[in-house]
């Protein structure tokens, strides 16, 4: 039956042989093939090149990941034991007081005297004062220890500010503020000769000592100076209302009631003691001084 239909198409633009009265003629276009052959192919072939779903992307994702979790696991009771490595001795010690700052705090080596702030490293206690160890006071300091039982002072200076705490990098800057505003001053003359008492901040010590009668406007003017400079740093200005005085005997705790009530008795007898001397609590104010741990900055006045 094939034969029969090739054999009766025209034999145009083929090549053919014969044998045996059969004629076979090949095409050498191929006929075109039919729409369900097409469309069975192109089946096939779409399923072969058709993308994996998100779904089952998804499911493979998962799987491929808890794999690699699972095969990752640690698993603590099989590792070597291992010793924590110690720390240096610096680090452990670099908050330890040193012998120097434990001996600084205790008060026991002190007389009993508590510092206001506990020392710290690169922290220096600071205050700013004037300078009146020419004066002579010596006789009237003896004669309140030996009348009120107190302890002298080490010094005789006038302070213009707090004892603040300034960190070592502040110095500097604090000293050449103190400087410039100091340079506004005017050089004048102090009279210290009238006996006061005073308590600390805590209550823990009292002092006895001359309150300043005269040049009272210049030392307010000063201590506002180094108040303007201590201010930038947030620490606290002087007293309010100052009282610019120079100590000449210290307590512990506070006794100020009890001292003020013999007051007006002890500046009578201060007078006996005091008649010698002339001008008595006069000085001449050149400069002030600031004292930040163990070293002096001095500040000449205009």
């Amino acid at each position: 039956m094939a034969l029969s239909l090739l054999a009766s198409y025209s034999s145009e633009g083929s090549d053919s042989d014969s044998d045996d009265g059969i004629n076979v003629v090949i095409h050498k276009n191929p006929p075109p093939k039919k729409a369900y052959q097409l469309s069975n192919e192109r089946t096939k072939a779409s399923r072969q090149k058709r993308p994996l779903s998100s779904a089952s992307a998804k499911v493979r994702t998962k799987v491929a990941k808890a794999e690699s979790v699972l095969d990752n696991l640690h698993h603590p009771e099989f590792d070597e034991p291992q010793e924590a490595i110690p720390l240096p001795t610096t680090v452990l010690t670099m908050f330890d007081k040193t012998a120097e700052q434990e001996e600084l705090d205790q008060a026991a080596l002190h007389k009993g005297r508590v510092r206001s702030f506990p020392h710290e490293k690169n922290n220096w206690a600071s205050y700013v004062y004037i300078d009146v160890s020419d004066l002579e006071l010596d006789e009237l300091r003896n004669f309140l220890v030996r009348e009120l039982g107190i302890e002298p002072t080490e010094d005789s200076h006038v302070s213009l500010s707090r004892t603040v705490s300034l960190r070592h990098h502040w110095i500097d800057p604090v000293i050449q503020g103190i400087t410039t505003n100091f340079r506004e001053v005017d050089r004048f003359t102090m009279k210290l000769d009238k006996l006061q008492v005073y308590c600390n901040d805590e209550r823990t010590r009292t002092f006895v000592g001359l309150e300043a009668t005269g040049g009272t406007k210049q030392l307010s003017k000063l201590s506002k100076g180094v108040d303007g400079v201590l201010r930038d740093f947030s620490l606290p200005p002087f007293y309010y209302p100052p009282s610019f005085h120079v100590s000449l005997g210290w307590c512990l705790g506070n006794k100020q009631k009890e001292i003020s009530k013999i007051l007006p008795a002890l500046e009578l007898k201060m007078l006996d003691v005091i008649e010698d001397v002339d001008d008595f609590g006069k000085v001449f104010v050149k400069m002030a001084h600031c004292k930040s741990g163990n070293r002096f900055f001095d500040f000449k006045l205009r």
